[in-house]
């Protein structure tokens, strides 16, 4: 059996070489709530990739932190957010292992990386009146041919939102949508943690 951290780090890694395989603008569905957003404070971007949607955020005022398994994405965000002159601090972890801090974040967000165990400490690490943002492709991705195949990286029916039960719902919608490389069965999550 191999390393599996080192495994995924290397599949990323690759994809990254051969470009940007998730593009260079913002997810819409962070562009459409901004008026959701903090406009000030700390924010965490799982999974971040390159850091599109990490960019959009330290564009609006945020500090924002960055997580990411490829070695090549985080230096490219590194890079990138020097260029710019954004305040992005990308960090090369696994998801699996790293320890998120307890309430620190204004604002976390979570696009396509579904990990369950992890819904728990993504809301732990939100200060009070923090805002999660998450998305992610449903068992439904499966008719299209593109995207995960394992069930494990695909949400059930109605699942997303008994994920993050705590949280008081801004936004949920489930459905199928139009995306550059074709239809995409997707579930989207907007919430705020309430005091207690």
């Amino acid at each position: 059996m191999g390393n599996v951290e080192g495994d995924a780090a290397r599949l990323w890694d690759e994809r990254y070489r051969q470009g940007d395989p998730l593009g260079r603008k913002p997810v819409s569905l962070l562009v459409e709530n901004r008026h959701l957003l903090p406009s000030a404070g700390k924010a965490l971007d799982v999974a971040m990739g390159t850091g599109r949607n990490a960019f959009y955020l330290a564009s609006l005022g945020l500090e924002v932190i960055g997580i990411d398994i490829s070695p090549v994405a985080v230096e490219r965000c590194r890079r990138e957010a020097e260029r710019q002159g954004l305040r992005v601090v990308p960090i090369l972890a696994d998801l699996e292992s790293y320890q998120l801090p307890k309430d620190e974040y204004e604002l976390i967000i979570d696009f396509y990386y579904l990990d369950r165990a992890l819904s728990l400490p993504l809301v732990e690490a939100l200060k009070v009146g923090g805002i999660l943002v998450f998305e992610s492709f449903t068992i439904g991705q499966l008719a299209f041919g593109w995207g995960p195949t394992n069930p494990q990286w695909l949400l059930r029916p109605d699942e997303l939102p008994t994920l993050f039960p705590t949280l008081d719902v801004l936004l949920y919608r489930e459905g199928v949508y139009d995306s550059e490389r074709g239809s995409k069965a997707i579930a989207s999550f907007i919430g705020r943690k309430m005091p207690g």
